[in-house]
């Protein structure tokens, strides 16, 4: 009697056991399917077959564990799928949660900004704003509204140069005593005069956020929607907030034609001597990006007579984390070579053929340019080795399965677009509807290297490269290939 009542003791504390272990499946369960679906990365009949699915073999499950069977084997079964199949679930989930996150946090246009400072040198007299009020400021090339703003706090005189370099001599020579410039124009003096960074100092620092143009904005017919579309990629020279305006060091230009499933990447070297949009003044392209990227998108609407509605940006953080993230990767060198960091005076050695990099040595590959007789056109070449790279690496599938949080995480803070999430989930689920394999082609503008004088910089001559007008024409048609097919 004994016996038979700690027998139903058991059986009740076993039922109770896998009614706790339903519930929570059935919980668990639940939260995959939400996740899954909040992505909305799946088509729909993707999530009709997907739901369906879930219902059914959720239900069977549950039904299975608790139903009392004549061969308790079933239930033992029952048990082990469902804690196996939790584990699954907890692990994708863990995925789905951090690429919502990801793409909440990086598809969300953010307003551009510039940092404006007014400087003297270190040994000044001034130490504060309010010092200088009745003091001449001189200045090259700052916006009228920035001066606008900077006439509130007293700078009322301010006297414009004919030059930026000619501009911070002036400051270390002691013919002038204040200068106000942006925070790109002071990075570029730290290059163009020795200790220049030392040797001043910031009294004040103004924030200004660089408003787009309602009527710039872009109606082409050409969109992620209707499947043909140009992304420009902008790689900027900063390790800084990728909110911060910067020199574009790395230009791309991505044709997608998602009907033909074709990828054209035409790159366009930084010192390409171009026309800017807003001012009509020839320029280096990478200056283009002083002025905001919808000012590099236009110029180069402008250069290769193109529609570009979107764009993405990246700064050299991204690289240097996204790389180490993955291990380093195997880029290709078509030249054994040694460059070096001017900044950190460090120096890099690449092989001829193929090198394991980490992501300062991705960095380094991609920017250098003297080592080269080709010069801007090899370092084109280079970071379109580097994208290779790392396309191959985050394609790989144990290194997505390994590494996939870790490499969202990587990228966060460091990229930005004006791609909408809603945009991208076209895309995902057009690829998912067809699973055709992509054709991708790359090509690259080439040029002359010359000294000219450049609107960001004024009289001082600078390197350029003057556009082969060959390689632009034929640049163009090549785009309009993949677009009108």
């Amino acid at each position: 009697m004994e016996d038979k009542t700690k027998k139903i003791e058991r059986n009740k504390k076993l039922d109770v056991f896998l009614k706790i272990v339903a519930f929570a499946y059935i919980v668990i369960t639940l939260i995959f399917y939400i996740s899954v679906i909040k992505l909305n990365l799946l088509p729909g009949i993707y999530i009709t077959i997907f739901t369906i699915a879930e219902i059914f073999f959720t239900l069977a499950m549950v039904v299975g564990l608790v139903k009392q069977h004549k061969t308790p084997k079933l239930n033992l079964i029952c048990l082990v799928v469902i804690l196996l199949l939790s584990g699954i679930y907890i692990f994708v989930t863990r995925y789905t949660l951090a690429t919502d996150s990801f793409l909440d946090n990086v598809f969300r246009e953010v307003a551009q900004t510039e940092e404006y400072y007014v400087i003297v040198k270190k040994d000044s007299k001034y130490e504060k704003i309010e010092d200088i009020e009745k003091q001449n400021v001189y200045l090259f090339q700052v916006p009228e509204d920035v001066q606008q703003e900077m006439s509130e706090k007293g700078l009322t005189t301010v006297i414009t140069r004919n030059g930026l370099t000619d501009l911070g001599k002036d400051l270390m020579n002691n013919k002038i005593e204040v200068i106000f410039i942006s925070s790109v124009q002071y990075d570029i003096l730290e290059e163009e005069i020795e200790n220049f960074k030392d040797n001043t100092k910031i009294l004040y620092t103004a924030k200004h956020e660089i408003k787009k143009d309602a009527k710039e904005e872009n109606n082409s017919k050409y969109t992620i929607e209707n499947g043909i579309f140009n992304v420009y990629i902008s790689g900027i020279d900063t390790t800084g907030s990728i909110n911060n305006v910067a020199r574009s060091d790395a230009n791309i230009l991505a044709t997608i034609n998602t009907k033909t499933h074709e990828v054209l990447l035409t790159s366009i070297p930084r010192d390409y001597y171009v026309t800017l949009h807003s001012y009509g003044a020839k320029d280096k392209l990478t200056h283009t990006g002083i002025y905001g990227i919808n000012e590099t998108v236009k110029t180069v609407e402008g250069l290769l007579d193109v529609d570009i509605n979107y764009y993405v940006r990246v700064n050299f953080t991204t690289v240097i984390k996204l790389v180490d993230t993955l291990g380093g990767v195997d880029v290709q060198s078509d030249y054994a070579f040694t460059t070096h960091n001017d900044e950190e005076t460090k120096y890099y050695t690449f092989k001829k053929g193929t090198n394991h990099i980490n992501g300062e040595e991705a960095l380094a590959f991609s920017r250098e340019r003297n080592s080269f007789a080709d010069g801007d056109n090899q370092r084109v070449k280079n970071q379109q080795k580097v994208i290779e790279a790392i396309m191959k690496k985050v394609l790989n599938s144990r290194t997505l399965l390994t590494k996939y949080t870790n490499i969202l995480d990587s990228l966060k803070g460091s990229f930005q677009t004006n791609i909408k999430q809603e945009e991208i989930s076209i895309l995902v689920k057009g690829q998912l509807n067809d699973m055709s394999a992509w054709t991708i082609k790359d090509n690259a503008l080439t040029g002359t290297g010359a000294n000219n004088s450049t609107y960001s910089m004024g009289s001082q001559l600078l390197y350029t490269m003057v556009p082969n007008a060959a390689s632009v024409t034929d640049a163009k048609q090549k785009i309009k290939d993949v677009m009108e097919k």
